[in-house]
């Protein structure tokens, strides 16, 4: 950026971001004896969105080491090397955007330090294989007994096996298990009741040592440390309140995400996990949702996102600006987005179903039917401004 330019960046984004700051203070910890530094605190929803759009926009690289760590959140440095407290596969999916995208190598920022993230991809396994001992079922048992416990298991519509301790859980009703290892939850129309079941606990070591707050591979539980789980479906239970998206990031092999049809609120994330192909986040109460961001996985590989009957209330041109290039049905009706649809939607070459009938839009319409020979659904209807064009 140069040191001009990187002071008015900094400015900038402390203008941006000065509401948020009052309640943000980044810790650097240091221990002398291991010679080591641990940032606490570091992720930053609203330094993350000003970098990345500086990262995505002028391509320049400091702008993008910024953006890292705003986004990924902790990291610990020490003698031996770097561990990624909070999110090893954010960071990984950054390091090869940056890398991929502007031939750029990520560098420490918060510590000051100059040197290069190395390398991030493969560490979150070998964090999980070191904290489960090599033995992937080691958690697994007890986060499910969480999830039951905690959305209210004993009024389930079907509880067979649950909590049954002669019962292996790959026995237990809805899950789905590889190799004895759980790769599948289908708890739909189940009852399920509560906080959407992403827990937090806190953990001490063998040696009565307590685990960093930002120490999730032992501080999150539930969802969060099913490591192997590939399809979730919730829908059209009775989950309410928000959903704690960052930590399932983690779940690196999540391809299909359902919670469609609960008393969900807040923030819409399509991007719950790096390798996501379908996302179902219809019939609930959310009330935003957030920007594509190009950095992640997810971008590349979603193809199906329905985020229909809710209330979000923003507009489609900075809701739909990244929209993953390979989508294939987007669905976003029955919610008050406003504003007028972005050129980019002429840019998807396999989009097939797109509806964003009962809205609020308005604007130019874009010319669907001479840029994507692929769509067969195209749904606008019922808007309360109305289109020009045609």
């Amino acid at each position: 950026l140069g040191e001009v330019a990187g002071t008015l960046c900094k400015q900038a984004e402390s203008c941006s971001c000065e509401a948020t700051a009052a309640n943000h203070d980044v810790k650097i910890v240091t221990n002398v004896k291991w010679k080591s530094k641990e940032t606490v605190g570091l992720y930053d929803e609203c330094k993350c969105d000003f970098w990345l759009r500086l990262c995505e926009d002028t391509r320049v690289g400091e702008a993008c080491d910024y953006a890292a760590e705003y986004c990924c959140g902790d990291y610990f440095y020490h003698r031996y090397g770097f561990e990624y407290l909070n999110s090893p596969t954010c960071y990984c999916d950054f390091f090869n955007y940056a890398q991929d995208e502007f031939q750029h190598k990520l560098k420490l920022k918060k510590l000051n330090t100059g040197k290069e993230f190395p390398d991030p991809c493969g560490q979150f396994q070998l964090l999980v294989s070191e904290l489960t001992d090599g033995n992937p079922r080691k958690f697994e048992r007890a986060s499910l007994e969480a999830i039951y416990e905690g959305t209210t298991g004993q009024n389930w519509t079907n509880s067979s096996g649950w909590m049954n301790v002669t019962v292996d859980h790959c026995q237990w009703y809805g899950i789905t298990c590889d190799d004895r290892v759980v790769t599948g939850i289908d708890l739909r129309d189940n009852n399920l009741a509560g906080q959407f079941p992403v827990y937090a606990r806190n953990f001490t070591y063998s040696d009565g040592t307590f685990a960093a707050e930002s120490d999730w591979q032992v501080n999150k539980y539930g969802l969060a440390n099913l490591y192997n789980l590939e399809t979730l479906d919730l829908a059209d239970n009775k989950l309410t309140g928000t959903i704690e998206y960052r930590p399932l990031y983690n779940l690196h092999l999540l391809t299909h995400f359902d919670v469609s049809g609960n008393q969900l609120s807040g923030e819409v994330n399509a991007f719950v996990s790096p390798s996501l192909i379908y996302t179902n986040f219809s019939n609930n109460r959310f009330t935003y949702m957030r920007s594509f961001e190009r950095y992640k996985g997810s971008f590349r590989t979603l193809l199906f996102c329905d985020v229909s009957n809710n209330d979000i209330q923003q507009d489609a041109s900075v809701l739909l600006e990244n929209i993953p290039p390979n989508i294939k049905q987007f669905v976003a009706s029955n919610n008050p987005i406003t504003g007028s649809l972005p050129a980019s939607l002429n840019d998807l070459p396999q989009l097939r179903q797109f509806n964003l009938s009962s809205n609020a839009l308005s604007g130019e319409l874009p010319k669907f039917a001479e840029s994507i020979l692929s769509l067969q659904e195209l749904d606008l209807s019922n808007q309360a401004n109305g289109f020009t064009g045609s």
